[in-house]
């Protein structure tokens, strides 16, 4: 879905508009978005095209962060090189104009990329319900999940550590569920989407307008999602991360969908690309991202979605996770297809393709995704898709990464798919089948499998 009368620019190396704003900055008021841009070309197009428009940078410095009113300078030679310090999102007078700025910009020397905005949604296409015989969930049913992946058998092997932090990249948590006290960390809110209709029929509701940074979850997604990673379990299994703590980043709003009453998150790409480059920053070890945006609206002349950020968290040394789709066609979603990111697919109980998951080469693999039961924004509930399934892989390879703490190393975002992949139970006759990837996350043997290379003398991780 297009967010007509937004694009977003990238400059070429050696080009900046070094006095435009920080948007966290404009957030709490210490900056306001500027229509002055480089008193030239692009200013001229901009003018022509759209007859005006207001500006602010994307991605605060990483040395800057929590700096107010400065967060825009003092970027680093990684942040340079990867064109976080020249990547600006620009909200034109004239929304009618947004393609043809768009292709004048393009045409300009001093411009790398130049795209219109898109929205991500969760779960991208809803999962429909999955049939069942059972009208009132049990215990047995909230923990038939986490069996099926070794859940308790690899918590008992590695409990985690509140060192190792999890990053829900969403729209936000219950901040006073019983079930995530003294699980969570100070989150952050990079949301700021304004009122009303954002299209396809959805609503705005709660908040929307980025006037605080509270990470309240307006949707109810994100809480699914840290339920199955980080859910104390009083009332359903605990999460399968153990000990290890969890960062809420909202960069998803909530929105009604048509006259419904149901509730889904949706975010502008350049909120969701500030709110992971937080999370990065705040010191996240393995992030979920159970959002996506399909590839059929990727502009070919842009880049991927996400792409810079996700290579900036990758070479920071983060475990990256995203939910393949609910499609359920060969198609590709973004952060997911992006080679930096284990795509995760979701299984019924009879270990099949879930008939919504969505597939194909780039799928690492798969975890249960059908009738979970985890948290909602008032007590609990029940959910169906790869968004559920993700948080089972981000939460093993946050265990991955506590035990390799316990010996001085950390582990790369590679060395834990290597793993993942490497430990799951197959579920093709040749090993990958990409319908399910590599197979069903097994946690423990994950675990068995990393200290089985240690063992043997492998080179893993590096040291802390």
């Amino acid at each position: 879905m297009y967010r007509h009368g937004h694009i977003v620019v990238t400059l070429i190396a050696g080009e900046t508009l070094p006095h435009v704003p920080n948007h966290l900055d404009c957030l709490v008021g210490a900056g306001r978005a500027t229509g002055r841009l480089d008193g030239g070309p692009i200013e001229r197009a901009i003018v022509r095209w759209a007859g005006g428009c207001r500006c602010t940078g994307v991605f605060h410095a990483r040395r800057s962060l929590g700096r107010i009113g400065e967060q825009h300078v003092g970027f680093d030679d990684l942040e340079e090189r990867l064109g976080l310090s020249r990547t600006y999102q620009i909200e034109l007078a004239t929304p009618e104009r947004t393609r043809a700025v768009v292709g004048a910009l393009r045409d300009l020397a001093q411009i790398e990329t130049a795209v219109e905005q898109t929205l991500a949604t969760v779960p991208f296409a809803v999962a429909p319900p999955v049939r069942s015989a059972i009208h009132r969930l049990t215990r047995d049913d909230a923990e038939r999940p986490h069996h099926r992946v070794r859940a308790a058998e690899a918590l008992a092997m590695e409990p985690g550590i509140e060192g190792v932090t999890v990053g829900i990249v969403d729209s936000g948590v219950a901040l006073g569920h019983e079930e995530l006290q003294r699980k969570l960390l100070a989150g952050f809110d990079t949301v700021d989407l304004g009122l009303g209709e954002v299209g396809d029929g959805l609503r705005l509701v709660g908040d929307s307008r980025g006037t605080d940074f509270s990470p309240r979850d307006d949707a109810g997604h994100g809480c699914h999602v840290a339920g199955v990673i980080g859910a104390q379990g009083w009332r359903i299994p605990p999460g399968i991360a153990g000990h290890c703590l969890l960062l809420p980043i909202r960069v998803l709003a909530g929105a009604e969908i048509g006259q419904t009453g149901r509730r889904t998150g949706v975010g502008a790409l350049p909120d969701i690309d500030a709110g992971l480059k937080v999370c990065v920053d705040l010191g996240a070890d393995v992030i979920n991202m159970s959002f996506g945006t399909p590839a059929s609206l990727v502009d070919p002349a842009g880049p991927p979605p996400h792409q810079a950020v996700v290579r900036y968290a990758d070479l920071q040394g983060c475990v990256l996770v995203a939910a393949a789709g609910n499609s359920g066609k060969r198609q590709r979603f973004y952060p997911s297809a992006l080679p930096e990111v284990l795509a995760v697919g979701s299984l019924g109980e009879d270990n099949r393709r879930s008939s919504f998951s969505t597939w194909g080469d780039h799928l690492a693999l798969c975890a249960p995704g059908e009738r979970i039961v985890s948290l909602g924004r008032h007590g609990y509930k029940v959910s169906t898709g790869t968004s559920h399934a993700a948080p089972f892989v981000a939460g093993a390879a946050a265990l991955l990464v506590s035990r390799a703490w316990r010996r001085g190393a950390r582990l790369r975002g590679e060395d834990v798919r290597s793993l993942l992949v490497r430990s799951a139970t197959p579920l093709a006759p040749t090993g990958f089948d990409p319908e399910v990837g590599y197979g069903l996350l097994n946690a423990a043997a994950a675990l068995e499998h990393l200290d089985r290379a240690w063992a043997a003398g492998e080179s893993l991780g590096r040291s802390t």
